[in-house]
């Protein structure tokens, strides 16, 4: 039977799904449900890229958008990193933190394009809804001397890369100076990808995102390589837009030999929390970081979240005058977050966490306290902020799983929504990882994880042979 094409919005809030399930880790009970749910939405963005919905978006301001079909393509081509990790969950010790940069990344890109941001609104859903709700942005990568000059390298090749193919967008695609610029490109991204997994570790947990042939710098790579094949000088300033961005966000995550980083004091819980509305920010916090699961970079980080929650929390009851059915959830809450600490402090983050129930009752147990909280109007109140910050912000709204075989979320068929107008006016956002009142920040969203095996990939002609020829001026 055919497959009914899903709109971008029903696709993002497939990933919410997502989103929600991996919170606490991969388990037996939901591990194939998650790898069917994940290639589902693999399939349905590849579906709405071929369609073309993306292409010659224009934004609210009467921009040209060609970094949107890009971007969409990426999404799609992460969703390889995840059916990687779920598969493998328990293979790496960074199998975690893998998993959580992909799904704030692909958050990340829909919230940070205006029309991808648009699309993920229709129909009144909330698509691919933001939860980088961080007290603090990352560390910084603290490179060696060799890795800041290879990075630094892939910086300065971007910028020439991508200024040799502003100057040859829509040219000839059989002159000799294209079919250079094209070998070149692809070399530059086939060694990109074979540095940033050999380096292992750390490094490749931070950068692959960035590098790695379904990263960023892979999609981007080949959207530049068919631009330029087609004569397509649209696709080709996609392309470049997207490259430089990715530099930019290389640059933004690495710290060079020689600089210095000073953390925010206590992973930026404030010194003093008395309202609901602080102690849900630094629950968010904790949110955030236990997607994907518990892993010896996070553990203790949580755990301090839950406690400064506690007694935020307990303090509040005085300070803000909580009484009656709102303080009798909130004693509940107590309970629960007493639970959630001993579940995470039980993991032994020595070795790889592996597939466990107990991810699992990670995932009920936050679940039920932002269900505590949200179901109950004077807390809800008071979490938000007067001037509409939210926190303890509740779980993205998913689909509703159905019985079928393959554990697919049941979505309403749709078809492919038409691209938001210039000038139209979007419908209402979610809450967005800036309401933080203050005292949050939106995460990073390249914050990779364990190096990348070797994955099938939707477009084989994208990753076929190339040479494995270095020259003097590009990445090798």
């Amino acid at each position: 039977m055919a497959t009914t094409q899903m709109s971008f919005a029903e696709v993002g809030t497939l990933f919410n799904t997502v989103t929600d399930e991996l919170a606490g880790g991969v388990t037996p009970q939901n591990q194939t449900l998650l790898l069917n749910q994940v290639a589902t939405v693999q399939t349905q963005i590849q579906g709405l890229v071929d369609s073309g919905i993306f292409n010659n978006l224009v934004d609210d301001g009467g921009n040209a958008n060609p970094g949107a079909v890009v971007r969409a393509q990426n999404i799609g081509d992460q969703m390889n990193f995840l059916k990687q990790e779920i598969s493998a969950y328990g293979g790496s010790a960074f199998d975690p933190k893998y998993i959580n940069d992909v799904v704030r990344d692909v958050q990340d890109i829909v919230g940070n394009d205006d029309n991808l941001g648009a699309l993920a609104q229709q129909g009144g859903h909330s698509g691919f809804q933001q939860v980088s709700f961080l007290l603090t942005p990352p560390t910084p990568f603290a490179d060696s001397g060799a890795q800041t000059t290879a990075l630094l390298q892939f910086i300065s090749d971007t910028a020439s890369l991508t200024e040799r193919a502003q100057t040859l967008a829509g040219i000839d695609p059989h002159s000799a100076e294209v079919q250079q610029l094209i070998a070149d490109v692809e070399t530059f991204s086939h060694n990109a990808d074979a540095y940033s997994t050999a380096q292992g570790g750390l490094f490749s947990a931070r950068f692959n995102n960035e590098f790695a042939l379904d990263g960023v710098q892979g999609t981007a790579s080949r959207e530049l390589i068919a631009g330029l094949e087609k004569g397509d000088g649209n696709l080709v300033a996609g392309a470049v837009d997207v490259l430089q961005d990715n530099a930019a966000d290389v640059q933004g995550n690495m710290l060079t030999q020689g600089n210095t980083f000073t953390p925010a004091p206590n992973g930026g819980i404030p010194a003093n929390i008395n309202t609901v509305h602080d102690a849900g920010a630094v629950f968010d916090d904790a949110v955030t970081k236990l997607i994907g699961g518990v892993y010896s970079g996070n553990q203790q980080s949580v755990l301090a979240d839950l406690n400064a929650v506690q007694t935020g929390l307990q303090a509040a009851i005085t300070n803000e005058g909580i009484t009656g059915d709102a303080l009798s959830h909130i004693n509940h809450v107590f309970s629960l977050l007493g639970q959630e600490s001993s579940l995470v402090g039980s993991i032994n983050t020595a070795s790889p966490t592996p597939v466990s129930s107990i991810n699992g009752e990670i995932n009920q147990v936050q679940a039920e306290i932002l269900n505590a909280i949200n179901s109950d109007p004077t807390l809800v109140d008071l979490a938000n902020s007067s001037d509409d910050n939210f926190s303890f912000v509740a779980l993205p709204p998913g689909t509703t799983p159905t019985t079928n075989p393959t554990g697919v979320a049941s979505t309403a068929p749709a078809t492919p929504p038409a691209p938001p107008s210039a000038g139209g006016a979007n419908p209402p956002a979610p809450p967005s990882a800036a309401g933080q009142s203050g005292i949050g920040a939106v995460a990073s969203n390249q914050d990779s994880g364990a190096p990348a095996a070797p994955q099938p990939d939707p477009h084989d002609v994208h990753h076929g042979h190339v040479p494995d020829a270095h020259f003097h001026h590009l990445w090798g």
